[in-house]
């Protein structure tokens, strides 16, 4: 249920056009692989976003599909402490097909919450 709150508050915050907010949930050391190369450190991500999605045309409409959250790292009955989560990210866009596809991302609990430490999206 965690997992799926933070990725509807991060569509809510693509949405809506709030870039930090959508890369706050981002660890300050993450690190996040496309088919174009790898991004280091949520600093890199967020301009990464900022130079690939400058608009709200650009942008469109996120929403994800949480196909599967696995616990990596249990530490305490029924808490995790790391999870995996795969789940299908689409953007709809304005006189254009959806632009579609997977992400699995790592996330750790920690004292702020929960934060994505990798996140491979293709």
């Amino acid at each position: 249920a965690e997992a799926r709150a933070l990725l509807e508050s991060q569509a809510a915050a693509w949405n809506r056009g709030d870039l930090d907010a959508f890369c706050a949930v981002y660890a300050e050391d993450a690190l996040f692989a496309t088919a174009f190369g790898l991004t280091k450190g949520r600093a890199e991500v967020l301009a990464r976003y900022r130079t690939r999605y400058p608009d709200a045309d650009a942008r469109g409409t996120l929403s994800f599909e949480v196909l599967s959250v696995d616990v990596l790292a249990p530490v305490a009955p029924k808490r995790a402490d790391a999870i995996a989560v795969v789940a299908r990210w689409k953007i709809e866009l304005r006189e254009k097909p959806p632009a579609q596809g997977l992400t699995v991302l790592n996330l750790v609990r920690g004292g702020a919450g929960w934060r994505i430490v990798h996140d491979a999206s293709m």
